[in-house]
């Protein structure tokens, strides 16, 4: 049976930006008017630890935990018809990328957010403590395969952790 799940990428604060609107979210997999021709073919995680090494010569290094050094997160995809229907899409994450990624009072850390109807663990809506910053998008063109262009966008968690609640993290 087809999941009915679906996922979304947006941009809070209208300032500074050139658009506005539906074009400020980019819903995939979905029969909405904003989905704009795209869909996720992948989406990864990372929470890597920084660890410090203490070299120990003629033995095995020492590492010290230093805690979380990141979380990361990287959504491939593929924009449908991207000179067609999927040009919203593709004008969209061009604009996110050259625009600012916060907004200096409402949204410091941070301006997008993101939902994962069938994966929540790393939901995010923007606040004052933290939001996920744009850091990548990178578009490609697989051949001579035409109406077809993939995309991975990069999106890196900024500002506060919190603490557990109920020995969890939700953000």
């Amino acid at each position: 049976m087809a999941s009915t799940a679906h996922s979304a990428i947006w941009r809070d604060g209208a300032e500074p930006s050139t658009t506005g609107g539906t074009e400020d979210i980019i819903e995939f997999g979905s029969t909405a008017i904003v989905n704009l021709g795209a869909n996720i073919t992948n989406v990864g995680f990372r929470i890597p630890t920084g660890l410090a090494v203490n070299q120990v010569p003629g033995q095995i290094n020492k590492l010290q935990d230093t805690g979380v050094s990141g979380v990361t997160i990287d959504i491939t995809g593929v924009i449908v018809d991207p000179e067609g229907t999927g040009i919203g899409a593709v004008k969209t994450l061009k604009a996110w990328a050259l625009e600012a990624k916060t907004v200096d009072t409402t949204f410091p850390k941070g301006r997008f957010g993101l939902r994962m109807d069938d994966f929540s663990g790393f939901d995010m809506t923007p606040t004052t403590t933290k939001g996920y910053m744009l850091e990548n998008i990178e578009f490609g063109r697989e051949g001579e395969t035409l109406g077809k262009a993939t995309f991975v966008i990069t999106l890196r968690f900024n500002g506060a952790i919190g603490s557990p609640s109920g020995g969890y993290y939700d953000w």
